[in-house]
């Protein structure tokens, strides 16, 4: 890609962004400031479209933000829907919490600390999140709610970091839950999603101007977490 195409890629994507922010207006109501990671707007509009238009309930989001406030005040003023948050950065996921109860969100919205451990799905010398935290966290939150039918991926950390997900997730999904993986256009976070089209018989779809992949799963789950105890 030449240096002129480079730049113009980049002036859509902020042009996007600006639409985008322009659209997400009336969930924000007050300021909130950008974690490490956070979803471009572009990427966290098309998830409240999913929300809205899929008719989404139960979410799960692996990593959480400002972004994860923001679908709290979505489902919130929608009057159902609820939404587990899992964050291994322990700054990230206080900030988040504080703000959701400071906000009166606590009965939509809850943020789980889970720290990066070993974990039996991982690849390689990677880490994910606590495999007997999420399994209890994951599991009370599916019994109290139903199977999941929005699994949000943005995190933890890069690449293969992220893989655990669906082994792990796969079998708490809904029948038709949308899948939505961000920093798609990223070698690292590209190589899991071909491992998972492999695997869990997907086809992912990336917006360019988002960055972010989704696939529906067309069969269901086991209503069970999956290799969590190690």
């Amino acid at each position: 890609m030449s240096l002129g195409d480079r730049v113009e890629d980049a002036l859509v994507r902020e042009l996007a962004d600006l639409a985008a922010l322009q659209r997400l207006v009336p969930l924000m109501s007050e300021y909130l400031p950008s974690t490490a990671h956070e979803l471009r707007p572009a990427a966290l509009a098309a998830v409240v479209d999913e929300v809205l238009i899929g008719s989404r309930t139960v979410a799960v989001e692996c990593g959480c933000g400002a972004s994860s406030v923001v679908l709290a005040r979505l489902l919130a003023r929608r009057g159902f829907g609820h939404l587990l948050s899992v964050e291994h950065d322990e700054r990230t996921a206080a900030f988040v919490a504080s703000q959701l109860r400071r906000e009166g969100l606590g009965h939509v919205a809850r943020v789980v600390h889970a720290p990066l451990s070993p974990h039996p799905a991982a690849l390689g010398s990677s880490q994910w999140y606590d495999p007997r935290l999420v399994h209890d966290e994951v599991s009370g939150f599916v019994e109290r709610h139903g199977l999941v039918d929005l699994l949000l991926v943005d995190g933890p950390l890069l690449g293969d970091a992220r893989y655990p997900a669906l082994p792990v997730l796969s079998g708490v999904l809904a029948p038709g839950a949308a899948i939505l993986v961000d920093d798609a256009d990223r070698p690292g976070e590209q190589a899991v999603l071909v491992r998972w089209a492999e695997e869990f018989a997907l086809r992912f779809r990336t917006t360019p101007r988002t960055f972010l992949a989704t696939a529906v799963l067309d069969y269901p789950g086991s209503a069970g977490v999956g290799s969590a105890a190690g």
